[in-house]
């Protein structure tokens, strides 16, 4: 695969190429439920839909897993919606990234939060050194 690729000004970007060039490298913050990642990203109507995926019974079991009271039938759904964006949207994943939190007992508030390390880089706002 041949790629050309264009650099552009930051400060133009958000509004002249993103959601407007055919391809996209970035990188998305954890999110607390799939459910969230997948409004936001891939429904047929999301406003960041960077692929531009757009399938119907993506968006059917996309509101049916949110409704789902059955746990393990709720995790089959978001497996199989997981395996169409493999499959079938025109996502590239350059890099895994993991978030490790590291502590002392010197430090206090910390507390884990599903938008990310730190607290959802939010720590600042909650934590105190101890005396």
């Amino acid at each position: 695969m041949n790629l050309k690729v264009d650099r552009v000004p930051s400060d133009g970007y958000w509004s002249n190429y993103w959601l407007k060039a055919p391809v996209h490298f970035g990188n998305i913050n954890p999110r607390p439920t799939p459910d969230i990642l997948f409004s936001l990203l891939y429904s047929s109507d999301a406003p960041w839909n960077e692929s531009q995926y757009k399938s119907e019974k993506f968006d059917s079991m996309m509101v049916e897993a949110r409704g789902a009271l059955d746990e393990e039938k709720r995790t089959a759904m978001y497996w199989e919606m997981q395996e169409m964006i493999a499959n079938e949207a025109g996502t590239i994943i350059p890099a895994y990234i993991s978030n490790v939190d590291a502590v002392s007992n010197k430090l206090g508030g910390l507390k884990a939060n599903p938008l990310g390390g730190m607290m959802g880089y939010a720590f600042a706002e909650y934590v105190w050194l101890n005396a």
